[in-house]
């Protein structure tokens, strides 16, 4: 079902004047996995090796968090829970000295997640002038806007939402629109959000319901991504109960659609290049159910394949599709390659030991995925696999790396660091 809640013409018009288009040329890395959750960044000379001397500059951070950093310019924006009191803060950093600028908080209350999960998982969106956050407070879905300076420029809130394993979904701008995605256990229904970035104002909103002759209501926590077809741009959301959607940003209308018979829970994000998408589900660590769709201008996309549980699927971290490949690095530390369009295997390689949770980046020709226990491993893109370094560091790492200004930004569990090219 789906609710307009203003004159959209007008309105976009406004915010059009207010809230710029991501720049994947001059602004890197605006959102999860930087360019369409793709990634893929553009950084010369990545070292593949390296120690704790080669890194630019390292801060300690003043709390936890899963979330990964976005830039606008030389500005770094990080989300962060503190430490020893239910405060969330945002905090902006100079990236290229690490330097702390300024810092926001505000209090939440406490609610329920995973284990694994934090109470700062969703990653901002920036924009020209404004960084934008969700975050879960009790049972309430929040979200604000703040300029680059710090300053609150509007926050809105919207009530009963529950979830067996906290929130992670993050936000995205799409053609003026800020589109937010979240989700009710106790409902059973999912929501998306079209939201006026200048001022908050809901534009309009799709309310997805999950049938009483469905046992269980899975909450969802990828973000969505672009695509597409026939001349049309869509946004591109998963669930299991509820499918695939591609929904136009301007009015959240149904542009195409896909249902499958998913059982298990989708938490890795969507992979997509040139209209063909991928994304996998799972549980308990590991990756259980896949589809790989190509849109085609209509209704319905192609099927290009589907891969099971003993297809080396992801659960948590992302895939990167990149020249024809798709990359997918198992929870577990095994890689495995295989065509993009086609499914087929071309290699499988075990990386490492431990549990892989971020979500891997391509730069420079090179692929960084990094574990719990703070073993960062590089390896060689192609369709030949080469491992080309081990690194370890001395916290763990969750949150997925951001690449920005020729530069490999790692959160862990405890720092921030700054690793250049180029030297």
């Amino acid at each position: 079902m789906i609710t307009s809640r203003s004159a959209l013409g007008a309105t976009l018009a406004l915010t059009a004047l207010v809230v710029l288009p991501e720049n994947a040329t001059s602004q890197e890395w605006t959102r999860f996995r930087g360019p369409n959750g793709s990634g893929i960044g553009d950084a010369a000379s990545m070292p593949a090796k390296f120690s704790e001397a080669d890194f630019e500059w390292i801060i300690e951070l003043p709390g936890t968090g899963h979330s990964s950093p976005v830039l606008w310019g030389k500005k770094l924006f990080l989300t962060v829970a503190a430490k020893g009191e239910d405060k969330h803060r945002l905090i902006c950093y100079d990236s290229t000295s690490g330097e702390q600028l300024w810092e926001w908080s505000e209090a939440y209350a406490s609610h329920h997640k995973h284990n694994f999960n934090d109470f700062a998982s969703s990653t901002p969106v920036v924009s020209e002038n404004a960084v934008f956050v969700t975050w879960t407070s009790g049972e309430e879905t929040r979200v604000l806007a703040l300029d680059h300076e710090g300053k609150e420029l509007w926050a809105r809130s919207w009530a009963g939402f529950s979830s067996d394993h906290g929130s992670a979904a993050s936000p995205i701008l799409s053609e003026g629109v800020l589109l937010v995605h979240t989700d009710s256990l106790e409902e059973r229904k999912s929501y998306i959000y079209g939201v006026n970035p200048a001022d908050g104002a809901e534009l309009w909103v799709r309310e997805r319901v999950t049938p009483a002759g469905e046992e269980k209501h899975l909450t969802a926590y990828n973000t969505p991504v672009e695509s597409s077809s026939g001349g049309r741009n869509s946004v591109v959301f998963l669930s299991t109960n509820h499918g695939w959607m591609g929904l136009d940003p301007k009015n959240g209308e149904e542009i195409w659609s896909y249902q499958d018979k998913y059982t298990f829970r989708s938490v890795g994000s969507i992979a997509e290049s040139d209209g063909v998408l991928f994304a996998s589900m799972g549980s308990g660590g590991a990756g259980k159910q896949s589809t790989a769709l190509k849109l085609n201008g209509t209704p319905k996309p192609d099927v290009l394949y589907s891969l099971g549980i003993k297809d080396g699927l992801s659960y948590v971290p992302t895939p990167i599709i990149h020249d024809g490949l798709l990359y997918l690095w198992g929870d577990g530390g095994v890689v495995t390659c295989r065509d993009a369009i086609t499914g087929e295997e071309i290699y499988q390689q075990r990386v490492g030991n431990g549990q892989f949770f971020s979500s891997p980046v391509l730069v420079d020709g090179k692929i960084y995925g990094a574990s719990r226990d703070g073993l960062v491993v590089v390896i060689k893109a192609g369709r030949e696999f080469e491992k080309l370094a081990e690194n370890k560091l001395d916290s763990g790492i969750n949150a997925s790396p951001a690449v920005a200004n020729g530069r490999l930004f790692i959160r862990t569990d405890t720092h921030l660091m700054s690793l250049k090219g180029g030297k």
